[in-house]
């Protein structure tokens, strides 16, 4: 039996990148562990976005574990810390904020055309997105879990919303 060799690059070479593509922001709110940055940044790479944001009152101290974790991608995208009140100066204006949050008011992702110029907004491991963060989303998206278990890592759940807007950009 012949094992068959694909390298990722050479499945995508022939995807058309539409002439509205805007890369994606990310936005990690007070997200406590290093893995789960590392893993947002790494996700960040993955789709080619624009900027990962960190919104956290103090830096995480634990940069090696960031580090490890994003492995390549610590250094090939744009990332970094700002506060709750530095949030705002750093998203463009023509940028629309999505929660990705289970809330009152949330809408299946599935259900949601999501616009080209896209902030997506993750947060806290335990508690989620703050609510006056949420007030200022222009929608706020879920992802249907039809198991038991009704909540997602946060990094898991920032991967289906990236690939379900980059499905959306792409088809």
């Amino acid at each position: 039996m012949t094992k068959r060799t694909i390298h990722s690059k050479e499945l995508f070479n022939n995807i058309q990148i539409p002439d509205e593509y805007f890369p994606p922001i990310i936005v990690g709110f007070n997200i406590k562990t290093p893995e789960n940055i590392g893993n947002i940044i790494r996700l960040g790479d993955n789709v080619g976005c624009r900027e990962v944001i960190i919104v956290s009152e103090k830096e995480n101290a634990r940069n090696s574990k960031i580090r490890r974790t994003a492995s390549s991608s610590f250094d090939s995208v744009k990332w970094g810390f700002c506060t709750n009140e530095e949030l705002e100066s750093k998203i463009p204006s023509d940028y629309k904020w999505i929660g990705i949050e289970t809330s009152s008011d949330s809408k299946s992702i599935y259900h949601v055309k999501l616009p080209n110029k896209v902030a997506l907004i993750v947060g806290n491991e335990i508690s989620g997105i703050d609510t006056k963060l949420l007030d200022q989303c222009h929608k706020i998206v879920h992802i249907p879990l039809l198991g038991n278990n009704t909540s997602m890592n946060v990094s898991h759940a920032l991967a289906v919303a990236l690939f379900e807007w980059q499905r959306q950009i792409l088809a």
